[in-house]
């Protein structure tokens, strides 16, 4: 009883750290891999959000800083600076998953998968890699 209880556990946790790598067309993309790996393997993503921290004065002297999130569609350029820590969203059409991949100081962190995709996405990784360059 105590073991199938311990599987369990482990199961779920498991399940919900997500996925360890992402298959994109023939390549495979895994956690660790940098930005421009990623980039490189699986083409552009279909979305990419940005968290950009940026200063901002106030009146009385006193500075602070924010962070704002810059949403980046498939084949647009983003001038600015990031810190490397990005959300990427693939959407392979609506007969595939949309994966989640999260970068952390440009490193893969973590890899997602969410519903059905939708007839919005590139479904072609060659289009995808062609974006990219």
């Amino acid at each position: 009883m105590i073991t199938v209880a311990a599987f369990l556990v482990c199961l779920l946790c498991t399940k919900a750290h997500g996925e360890s790598s992402f298959r994109c067309g023939n390549e495979v993309v895994s956690v660790g891999d940098t930005t421009s790996a990623v980039l490189q393997e699986c083409g552009a993503p279909d979305l990419r959000e940005i968290r950009v921290t940026e200063r901002i004065y106030a009146r009385r002297g006193r500075d602070f800083y924010d962070t704002r999130i810059v949403r980046v569609p498939a084949g647009s350029k983003y001038e600015g600076v990031s810190s490397g820590d990005e959300t990427w969203y693939y959407d392979p059409g609506p007969t595939g998953f949309v994966y989640v991949l999260e970068f952390a100081k440009s490193r893969l962190s973590s890899i997602k998968k969410q519903g059905y995709g939708s007839g919005k996405g590139i479904q072609s990784w060659e289009e995808r890699k062609k974006l990219a360059q």
